[in-house]
């Protein structure tokens, strides 16, 4: 029971207490104490001109990565970009990314025509040359005639010459 009533009374007093107070030194401190913490030879003030230097160093990077973000949009806006909100003026052929994949076919499309004209012409090239030898190793000079007589006239006759005289020599 005594403890019951202790601890209520206890309970009770401890609404009505501050606890410690106030703890900080400054509130304290006589104004001669105060002014020389604040004045230790001018070091708050230098630390402030540091401070400030600082600020003046963080706003110059500041205004340069400004700079180059403005300049960082202008670059993205080159060939392989591939964004709706392309501001194009003028006529323009090729531009944007359709013009960009029309341009690229194209120039697949030319170099595999390009591939496949030169194998046929090496492959016609060696079969005239084959054929060539054949009918100079055959001595049949009738037939020589004919094949001469047949390409006068063509803008083969030269190279039909060229070859079968290569292969009679």
């Amino acid at each position: 029971m005594f403890k019951k009533l202790g601890l209520a009374v206890l309970l009770f007093s401890s609404m009505f207490l501050t606890g410690c107070g106030n703890l900080s030194p400054r509130d304290n401190m006589s104004p001669q104490i105060q002014e020389h913490i604040d004045n230790q030879n001018g070091k708050i003030g230098e630390i402030e001109n540091i401070q400030n230097g600082f600020k003046n160093e963080i706003f110059k990077l500041q205004q340069g990565a400004e700079i180059i973000d403005s300049e960082l949009d202008k670059v993205q806006q080159g060939m392989l970009n591939i964004q709706s909100n392309n501001e194009n003026s003028g006529v323009q052929i090729f531009s944007g990314p359709g013009g960009l994949a029309l341009a690229s076919f194209g120039i697949f499309a030319s170099i595999l025509a390009s591939m496949y004209y030169r194998k046929t012409a090496k492959i016609n090239e060696e079969a005239a040359d084959v054929m060539a030898e054949q009918i100079a190793k055959s001595e049949d000079t009738e037939l020589e005639e004919q094949v001469l007589l047949s390409a006068l006239g063509t803008k083969a006759e030269e190279k039909v010459y060229n070859l079968i005289t290569k292969h009679q020599n």
